[in-house]
């Protein structure tokens, strides 16, 4: 078996059919990053069509590893904390094989909505974690420590 490739848009000695040679494959190349750290960052963000939940798996030298958006459905801790685990489970859910075990903090930086959040999400305010019945939720294990961003 004789195979013939051609690089760089070298002419081949053979016909494509019409199509172009040389053209570069689409690779998707997964981020990389140096950091041990992967937080969970919940956020608020203003989008065209109304007020969507974020929440985006970062590494501690930036790399986003996982996205998700969520609309939400209202301005009052039940609908905040709703919107906020869906998007935290749909990011999970996006990691792949260990980095969705990687997680160590989540972020719920949701401004004055922080603290009513977390107590919605069943967590203490004074000392947040991720208790049992929120891991089997959203996927981040058990005592992960949360913080409350401004």
């Amino acid at each position: 078996m004789d195979l013939k490739f051609s690089f760089g848009g070298a002419s081949p000695d053979h016909d494509h059919g019409g199509a172009p040679s040389g053209i570069p494959l689409p690779f998707d190349v997964a981020p990389v990053s140096s950091s041990s750290e992967l937080e969970l960052v919940v956020r608020r963000d203003a989008a065209a069509d109304g007020e969507r939940i974020v929440a985006e798996a970062i590494s501690g030298d930036g790399v986003t590893y996982a996205r998700a958006e969520v609309p939400a459905a209202g301005d009052d801790a039940p609908a905040l904390a709703r919107a906020a685990r869906s998007g935290m489970s749909r990011a999970v859910a996006e990691l792949e094989g260990p980095l969705a075990e990687a997680i160590t903090a989540v972020v719920l930086d949701l401004g004055g909505s922080g603290s009513d959040v977390a107590r919605e999400l069943g967590m203490d305010p004074a000392v947040p974690v991720i208790t049992e019945a929120l891991q089997r939720r959203i996927g981040v294990g058990a005592g992960t420590k949360v913080r409350l961003g401004a």
